[in-house]
């Protein structure tokens, strides 16, 4: 086993930038024992990004780089979880994780090591005990997460556990992270706040003439000004963005430079703030030309969906119960109707559950819920008036639900229009 074990700590005894207070780290992984019991796990490996910060607080720049495998989490159905980190990352791994239990994997440049590393992971497993029981995956019907190595090495993992079964783990997984706590959720108004204060950039610094590379740097520069856009290993500000109207057919694409903004433009944005991790999916259009009264019809219709969902919110209540009262309005008046209404966010920016019109999961308290109405007759390079959407952030709480704060209630267009 090319795995060194380094019981208590190597370097530093106590996380001086731990992702989350001792007491949240402690809930999230017997809360995922409690799940185990209950879902027949015995023992839970965990390989993706998200998951292993969820659990363990582990991050890193490196995950960018797809040879080498950052992490992985084991959480065993009795006792204290365990996490492998390449040896030179140990340092990290104890400033940032409360987990005491870690390995070390040797020479994790080299390709020999990094093949080795699904069969030291499962020689491990049947070290602790559960070579011949329930080994749960990040696999199963909710997907929504991927296992970011090689196809061959996951093969050769499941085929170095021969005596243990393979089962689904998103059960388990989701049944935490679908549950937002306090400090995860005041992370996510962090970065709704944040996203509104963008487009409000966008909103009064706008000028005719401009390109969508020159409102790329508006909101870059608004977002850096912030001086939260890149703690620990967040992303910062990413998302769908685009204003040229031959881009009005393109979906969740970027800025393109010599991208033109015309008369009749409208900005599409769809963006994410990572606040220490957490990014949901806000949206707004922002009008660079006069609102017409056809227009502003539009805006009414959308208001009034989200109005609907706002007043239905609660537990209890299913996800397409969620989608059928969102979209009866946009069906009665005769427009098409997305596949999709909203889903779940956190760490993730899409995450279970999907508000759509086949998904039956029961709406529970504590979830973050993104809720987006759109709508539209005909585009607006076809002579119609274009998109109309928004997106906003709502907690599901005990008798009801709360928006979190975010765009004002209001059409936005540029300060300086193109008249």
């Amino acid at each position: 086993m090319a795995l060194q074990k380094y019981s208590g700590y190597k370097f530093i005894k106590t996380p001086a930038y731990p992702d989350v207070p001792y007491a949240e780290y402690v809930a999230r992984y017997t809360k995922a024992q409690r799940l185990m019991e209950e879902k027949g796990v015995d023992c839970l490996v965990l390989w993706n990004r998200n998951n292993i910060r969820y659990y363990f607080g582990f991050q890193s720049i490196h995950w960018l780089c797809p040879s080498i495998q950052c992490a992985v989490g084991i959480i065993p159905l009795k006792g204290d979880p365990v996490l492998i980190v390449p040896d030179f990352f140990m340092g990290t791994a104890e400033n940032l994780c409360w987990t005491r239990d870690m390995y070390g994997y040797l020479d994790p440049h080299q390709p020999k090591s990094q093949r080795e590393l699904s069969v030291d992971v499962a020689n491990l497993i049947i070290e602790m005990g559960y070579g011949e029981k329930n080994v749960g995956m990040e696999k199963g019907p909710l997907g929504c997460m991927w296992i970011p190595r090689p196809l061959n090495d996951i093969e050769v993992f499941i085929e170095s556990l021969p005596k243990a079964k393979i089962v689904d783990g998103d059960g388990v997984i989701w049944g935490c992270r679908m549950i937002k706590s306090p400090l995860e959720v005041d992370r996510i108004s962090t970065s709704v706040a944040a996203i509104s204060a963008i487009a409000s950039a966008l909103v009064e610094e706008f000028r005719p003439g401009m390109d969508e590379l020159d409102l790329s740097r508006i909101a870059q520069g608004k977002a850096a000004s912030l001086g939260t856009s890149h703690l620990g290993d967040s992303i910062g500000l990413q998302g769908s963005f685009r204003a040229a109207l031959n881009k009005e057919l393109c979906a969740d694409i970027g800025v393109h430079e010599g991208a033109p903004i015309v008369k009749g433009d409208y900005i599409f944005y769809d963006m994410f703030y990572d606040y220490k991790g957490y990014a949901p999916d806000t949206a707004r259009m922002i009008q660079i030309s006069p609102v017409t009264d056809e227009m502003k019809k539009m805006y009414e219709l959308i208001f009034k969906c989200e109005d609907l969902v706002e007043d239905a919110l609660r537990p209890g209540i299913k996800a397409n119960e969620i989608w059928n009262i969102m979209y009866d309005p946009i069906k009665k008046g005769g427009f098409p109707v997305l596949d999709m209404g909203g889903h779940g966010t956190g760490l993730d920016t899409h995450e279970p559950p999907s508000i759509d019109a086949w998904n039956d999961m029961v709406i529970e308290e504590g979830m973050v819920l993104s809720i987006e109405p759109w709508v539209y007759e005909h585009l607006k390079m076809n002579g119609g008036t274009g998109k109309f959407g928004i997106q906003d952030q709502f907690v599901i709480t005990k008798d009801g639900c709360k928006k979190l704060a975010g765009y004002n209630r209001e059409i936005l267009q540029v300060t300086h229009p193109i008249l």
